[in-house]
């Protein structure tokens, strides 16, 4: 089962729109690979297989520009990230994206790099984006290995003829678990961990093998140092029941030991997440252009709902159309929260933001609220993904509902088991939901999806709160999820085959962003 952080999987990374799969997944590639590759890179070749989903979207979703900001060291929420290609070769990096089929290719955001460094380095690797801006490093110069950009990374090779037991004794001082493998020509050991690898260590290693060639990345995320206080939906349940905690306290208990931060920094780091949403949903509204298909009309909605045109109206309409406006700041690649992705980076937005001004929630309790939220998308990545080109719609706009609805009890002051049950309700009514974006760009049907789902997450707290009795708990219901997903085929998966995207409306819509 995975290791899962709140703060680095599912609540973030704040990054640019419009796909943390697409923009904040590839940017941490192209920063760790430029670690590796030890230098300034000046050629870069990136082979997307033609018939994964990164194919049909990369440029569109901005993985390219988001690769390029990595490999120059240029912050993803950087002012420039928009004319990066012409920018690359002015700092001296000339790229070149193919698609093009290659071996290795086993996910739908598989990419393989060619690098070469200023000083005449080169590396290639193999990279996933795997869902909500985490990614898997999986071979370096042809050397399997699992990098997840939450460790230091330490890869050497050396020649044959070097004893290949002084090396690696040495290199399990640093990480016990620390492996070799061996080729041909050459042995390759890779060791990782969350504390930096001192420079006596590095003198000690060059010094047993002169020739060798040592590589080193950071993490991009915070390393997981310490031990989970639960394992699963059930455990977490046990303890908040035990120590009288909501969903939210025991989220943040356990982000506590899991990443041996002290509390008041990662409510910190909290707090710059959500001053990131509420300040989307306030840019969403005031925006009159941006996007590629849509134009914004959030604050349209809201106008006629003051007006009393609105056949119903009241908070459910107002998150919704919140969330709505954070999604035309994703759509238009401003800067969002992933929450726990790109594609649904409306939906906790628009429902903190009605907390707030509606119910007159403390910013306090509105990040207790956040934490319960988090505590229900750590439970999904456990066990499943949140990439739509995996499992769906429903692992990303469906699982940002879910959320959404534990926020809601933990505001209302609901217990930890009922902000799971309302979670679990959302999931088992979104369960099945495609991915079918049209014209592989993320707005149709992203943007009402945003905003019915932040509704539907005050409806379904509001169901558990009134007594209805969820016969299916969050855990499995997940599990149901995943495996719904997986049957999904290959059209339905965020590769624009099927559904909408197939629509001739949908298809004859005429882009805005056209000659711009």
């Amino acid at each position: 089962m995975k290791r899962v952080s709140i703060l680095n999987h599912v609540i973030g990374p704040i990054m640019r729109g419009p796909s943390s799969s697409h923009t904040a997944g590839p940017w941490r590639i192209g920063r760790i690979s430029r670690d590796l590759l030890g230098s300034k890179p000046v050629m870069a070749r990136f082979l997307i297989h033609p018939s994964s989903s990164l194919s049909v979207c990369y440029h569109d979703q901005g993985s390219d520009l988001a690769l390029l900001s990595g490999l120059l060291d240029l912050p993803l929420t950087d002012d420039r990230f928009h004319r990066m290609l012409e920018l690359a070769p002015e700092m001296g990096l000339q790229a070149r994206f193919e698609r093009t089929p290659f071996a290795e290719a086993d996910h739908p955001n598989s990419l393989f790099l060619f690098l070469r460094g200023e000083n005449g380095e080169e590396i290639s690797l193999h990279a996933r984006s795997v869902g909500g801006g985490s990614i898997e490093i999986a071979s370096v110069d042809g050397f399997p290995l699992l990098i997840r950009g939450d460790r230091y990374e330490l890869l050497i090779e050396t020649p044959m003829e070097v004893p290949a037991e002084p090396v690696l004794a040495l290199l399990q001082t640093w990480d016990p678990s620390a492996c070799l493998e061996a080729q041909a020509s050459s042995r390759f050991f890779h060791g990782s961990a969350c504390e930096k690898p001192g420079e006596l260590l590095l003198s000690r290693l060059r010094q047993l093998s002169p020739k060798a060639q040592i590589r080193k990345s950071s993490p991009v995320m915070a390393p997981l140092k310490g031990t989970e206080l639960f394992q699963d939906t059930q455990g977490l349940l046990r303890l908040a029941e035990e120590r009288g905690w909501s969903l939210g306290k025991a989220a943040l208990a356990n982000e506590e030991a899991l990443l041996e931060i002290p509390r008041r920094e990662l409510s910190g780091e909290m707090e710059q997440r959500l001053n990131v949403m509420l300040n989307a949903v306030d840019s969403g509204l005031s925006m009159t252009g941006g996007m590629k298909l849509l134009r914004p009309m959030a604050s349209s909605i809201l106008d006629a709902e003051s007006k009393g045109r609105l056949f119903l109206g009241g908070p459910h309409l107002r998150a919704a159309a919140r969330a709505m406006a954070a999604m035309h700041v994703n759509g238009s690649g401003g800067v969002v929260c992933a929450a726990p992705t790109g594609g649904s980076a409306g939906v906790l937005p628009g429902i903190l933001s009605t907390l707030i001004l509606d119910f007159g929630l403390s910013r306090e309790k509105v990040l207790e609220a956040l934490w319960a939220a988090g505590a229900v998308g750590q439970a999904l990545d456990r066990v499943s993904t949140f990439a739509a080109e995996v499992c769906g719609c429903q692992v990303e706009i469906g699982a940002a509902g879910a959320m959404g609805a534990a926020a809601v009890v933990e505001a209302a002051g609901g217990t930890a088991r009922q902000a799971c049950d309302a979670a679990a309700t959302v999931f088992q009514n979104i369960m099945g939901s495609v991915c079918d974006l049209v014209q592989g760009i993320v707005e149709i049907p992203c943007h009402s999806r945003n905003a019915a789902l932040a509704s539907m997450a005050f409806l379904c707290a509001d169901l558990v709160l009134g007594g209805y009795e969820n016969p299916v708990p969050l855990d499995e219901t997940l599990a149901a999820v995943d495996s719904v997903g997986r049957m999904l085929p290959e059209e339905l998966r965020c590769t624009a085959r099927g559904g909408l995207a197939l629509c001739p409306s949908a298809k004859a819509m005429p882009r805005l962003d056209v000659g711009k």
